[in-house]
């Protein structure tokens, strides 16, 4: 079987690729844009309450995105901005279905977007999570193991790791504050 191109698309005509400083911002946007689809696709289902709503919200802010990528300035928080977008991609999706009945008024919107903005945050967070629990000494990545996901109680922790009450809660402790030290520091060079 034979494929032939159409004629629109063999007649158009080819413009070549960006080179120097628009192909390197392109790539900066690019790569900005892909770190943070998980954590806008995470904002707006918290908005939404529906993932498949949410996917085609996502493409459209996408296109948004990257048709205003001129107007990016460098520093400025891609996270931010993207978000801001996307909520104003969310708010379009909502007047667009303004035919159905189950429509929130704006202020109930509004206070939603702000309680959803820790939720696109917390993708971010685990992420830099795992990186940071995988920097940590085997023993002390069992120990964080232990007891957050198998919910070992501080007492038999003691017991199986020989050392006192006391010496468990300490070492959890200091554990717990080089963890949100180290995904403090991972998120602000993200940010």
């Amino acid at each position: 079987m034979e494929r032939t191109i159409p004629d629109d698309v063999a007649s158009a005509p080819l413009t070549p690729p960006p080179s120097g400083e628009e192909a390197a911002r392109n790539e900066r946007f690019i790569r900005s844009l892909t770190d943070h689809q998980g954590g806008l696709f995470v904002y707006l289902v918290s908005l939404l309450g529906d993932a498949h709503e949410a996917r085609n919200v996502l493409q459209e802010t996408n296109l948004v995105l990257w048709r205003r990528s001129s107007e990016l300035v460098d520093g400025t928080d891609f996270g931010a901005w993207s978000r801001a977008i996307a909520h104003y991609q969310f708010l379009a999706f909502l007047r667009d279905k303004k035919r159905d009945r189950h429509i929130f008024d704006a202020e109930l919107l509004s206070r939603l977007a702000e309680r959803a903005q820790p939720a696109a945050d917390s993708e971010e967070r685990r992420v830099a999570l795992r990186t940071c629990l995988a920097e940590l000494p085997d023993s002390l990545r069992l120990l964080i193991s232990l007891r957050y996901s198998a919910g070992t109680s501080i007492n038999e922790l003691a017991k199986r790791v020989g050392k006192s009450e006391s010496a468990v809660k300490m070492a959890l402790a200091r554990t717990r504050q080089k963890l949100m030290e180290c995904i403090d520091k991972r998120l602000a060079a993200e940010g």
